[in-house]
């Protein structure tokens, strides 16, 4: 499907009109609007916080049914959500940017159908080892198995990024996994690090710290004597505390990136404006806060965080109807 087909936009518009109709006792029932939000593997903190979302949202929003589809990750649904496969996806900030505006993994072409709807976490840039490993810097990776992610993702990507500012990308070996496998093949000895773009605390290096003490690398340092935030501004810097994980006794400086939901433009506005008031609400954040305790990001307040292209009209009508004042850069169209 090279976009969302008129049938299916259609119908959409239509299950809001008779959900409308019937709301006033026009009709004797409502019409289904049918919504797929695309996550990433199965192990990802994308499928976790899509699947939070589809729940509450089929429960909560009469006339709804939200599902979720599994992906690959970050810049697979930023395709697909573009080519009309899905009407809304999560994915990094640095996806949505690079895709919209055609460069990087998506150099010339353009991901121009898709639409911000708002920060739902921020991904925290863990590179991690074991504390016996020997390794102390980034420096010392150089000829080491680095598990990376899986092609496609977020993560992945993101990797590719930050090794690649630093030199390492080609001096690496690295490893396809990702998430709970990448913290396994540590665990049994068949990478020397991971890297991961998840929230704080991300279960996979809990899970490696299980076996033994983790030690996390210093990323905001390398990358800040370099041209990365310049070139990828919609990184910024992340401390992750003190005993914040099992063998780390001092605070680590590194990178967050802010985890969107965006829609297809075509995906009709009131009906993405119920989806986005139901999801921010008091009610949905605090389900929200139940699936996952980075979703203390997911408010009103920081709800722009990350965004670089322009809001989905009916995000925007939302946001506007809660006092955020929305930057002309961004603004729907």
């Amino acid at each position: 499907m090279r976009r969302l087909s008129w049938a299916r936009v259609l119908g959409l518009t239509c299950a809001l009109l008779v959900v409308t109709l019937s709301s006033g006792g026009s009709l004797a029932g409502p019409a289904t609007a049918r919504v797929t939000i695309l996550g990433g593997p199965a192990a990802g903190i994308f499928n976790v916080f899509a699947t939070g979302l589809a729940t509450f949202l089929s429960r909560n929003v009469p006339g709804v049914e939200v599902t979720v589809a599994a992906t690959g990750g970050s810049v697979e649904n930023v395709r697909r959500v573009n080519a009309g496969d899905a009407e809304m996806a999560v994915a990094f900030a640095s996806d949505v940017h690079e895709g919209y505006f055609g460069v990087e993994a998506f150099q010339g072409s353009p991901q121009r159908n898709i639409r911000a709807i708002g920060l739902l976490f921020v991904g925290v840039g863990h590179l991690v080892t074991y504390k016996d490993s020997g390794i102390r810097s980034v420096a010392d990776l150089v000829g080491k198995r680095v598990a990376v992610g899986s092609p496609g993702s977020g993560t992945f990507s993101n990797a590719q990024r930050i090794f690649g500012e630093l030199g390492l990308w080609d001096r690496i070996q690295r490893v396809p996994l990702l998430g709970s496998a990448a913290a396994g093949a540590l665990r049994d000895g068949r990478v020397e690090a991971f890297y991961y773009t998840g929230p704080y605390p991300d279960r996979a290096t809990i899970e490696a710290a299980i076996a033994k003490e983790v030690q996390l690398l210093d990323l905001y340092g390398p990358l800040s004597r370099t041209d990365f935030f310049r070139k990828y501004p919609y990184f910024t810097r992340y401390v992750v505390p003190a005993r914040g994980y099992n063998g780390l006794t001092e605070s680590v400086t590194t990178v967050g990136l802010p985890g969107l939901w965006f829609a297809h433009k075509d995906v009709p506005a009131d009906l993405v404006r119920r989806l986005v008031a139901a999801a921010y609400g008091r009610e949905g954040h605090a389900h929200m806060l139940q699936v996952h305790g980075a979703s203390a990001d997911m408010t009103s307040r920081r709800a722009l965080l990350g965004v670089s292209i322009p809001l989905h009209p009916g995000a925007e009508a939302h946001w506007r109807s809660v006092g955020l004042e929305i930057p002309e850069s961004i603004r729907a169209r």
